[in-house]
């Protein structure tokens, strides 16, 4: 019975075409809730310092704003280009847009209803736009974007190193990749994180840094939990709540026990293409790659 449990655990729910149709029945099913504005774990910790003071859209979902700005104030986005994939219900792109300064915002979901609602809420805010596509073939040219976010959103794409080549593709030389999403179940930790490192290498980032925000990601969801739970009381029906819960991770459901007791991890990431460089060096034979070590995740 316990192995069982465990071999649940370790399945994943909310993956490829699956993650799909969930995102666009929760698309109609809350596409006039106009006060639910983001669907991540949401944090509260030290990456969140200097957050600006919240408008009341943004202010009941506070810790879920201050994970994006947690992943956003990685870099200077002021007067930048950026896309924001699987921007959601775009409250975090919104906010980015508003309180960092870029000057365009794109932001892209698979989930046709998200990008409805997203275009309706939103539609009044200069330089912000939603647009429907998919994460693994990003519908730009190469080299549009000065930087690229993606919060919470990639460990449901079905090719996640295609994911990242073609965000190494839309960036521009120099530009940036901010990142943040968590460990598979059922495999370590650190391997799960070397895993992503060496996928972005191959995609050809460098300059690669992970921050381990567990820690902050338990404490946002704990106080975040009554909200969760009245929200998901009032949208869905008794019998569907279990999984409900599963998917906003409420105290006492798998996802969250999993971050409480380390069985898997949360972590932030930043990485940047190359440079365009006006000397062209001869490759030296001599000299070994440079790796950027990894933090401890205990």
């Amino acid at each position: 019975m316990g192995q069982s449990r465990l071999d649940l655990r370790d399945k994943r729910y909310f993956f490829g075409s699956r993650a799909r149709f969930l995102y666009e029945l929760i698309g109609w099913q809350f596409r006039n809730a106009h006060h639910l504005r983001f669907m991540n774990y949401g944090y509260d910790g030290p990456h969140a310092a200097g957050l600006p003071p919240l408008d009341p859209d943004d202010a009941q979902e506070r810790y879920c704003v201050s994970l994006y700005h947690a992943v956003a104030a990685q870099t200077d986005l002021s007067g930048a280009r950026i896309l924001d994939v699987g921007s959601g219900r775009g409250g975090g792109l919104r906010f980015v847009h508003r309180h960092h300064g870029p000057e365009i915002s794109i932001g892209l979901d698979l989930a046709v209803q998200a990008v409805r609602f997203c275009n309706r809420l939103y539609r009044d805010t200069k330089g912000l736009t939603f647009l429907h596509g998919d994460a693994t073939a990003l519908p730009f040219a190469a080299a549009e974007f000065d930087a690229v976010l993606n919060v919470e959103s990639a460990h449901c794409y079905p090719d996640r190193p295609a994911f990242f080549a073609n965000v190494a593709r839309v960036l521009k030389p120099g530009g940036t990749f901010l990142h943040a999403d968590f460990t598979a179940a059922g495999s370590p930790p650190d391997t799960e994180l070397q895993k992503t490192e060496t996928e972005l290498r191959a995609a050809g980032f460098r300059d690669i840094t992970f921050a381990d925000i567990t820690d902050g990601i338990v404490r946002g969801l704990d106080r975040d939990s009554d909200r969760r739970h009245r929200e998901i009381g009032k949208r869905f029906p008794l019998g569907t709540r279990k999984l409900a819960a599963l998917w906003a991770g409420t105290q006492g459901s798998w996802i969250y026990e999993d971050f409480r007791t380390g069985r898997r991890r949360y972590f932030m990431c930043r990485a940047s293409t190359k440079a365009r460089s006006a000397i062209k060096r001869r490759p030296d034979p001599q000299r070994k790659p440079e790796l950027c070590p990894l933090p401890s995740l205990h």
